[in-house]
């Protein structure tokens, strides 16, 4: 008999949660309408799908414990749990990557 997988739960941060906000207000205003931050925020709802069905999927990150997954310009920082998935941070990767800061 096999394993039976069993799904993880996705939980955003506050830090990634006020990332987002940061970034849906800048091109709410920018472009004047959430046209493309809507489309945004569909295309990190679906790369963290993505991650729900397969944990391991994003890249790790400098030996930490996080890995990121790309959600062009966007870099996606998670960390894996015995029963969740943590987003930690959304960075621009347009960004210097040396003033990430990520923390558990």
């Amino acid at each position: 008999m096999g394993r039976t997988k069993v799904a993880k739960t996705l939980n955003w941060s506050k830090q990634s949660q006020e990332d987002i906000a940061a970034i849906l207000d800048f091109y709410d205003v920018r472009n004047g309408d959430s046209g493309y931050s809507d489309q945004l925020l569909r295309k990190f709802q679906e790369r963290m799908n993505d991650v729900i069905a397969n944990p391991y999927l994003g890249e790790r990150w400098k030996k930490s414990v996080f890995r990121f997954v790309v959600a062009k310009p966007f870099q996606l920082f998670y960390r894996v749990t015995k029963t969740e998935i943590i987003v930690a941070a959304v960075w621009d990767s347009r960004r210097n990557p040396k003033t990430l800061k990520l923390t558990r």
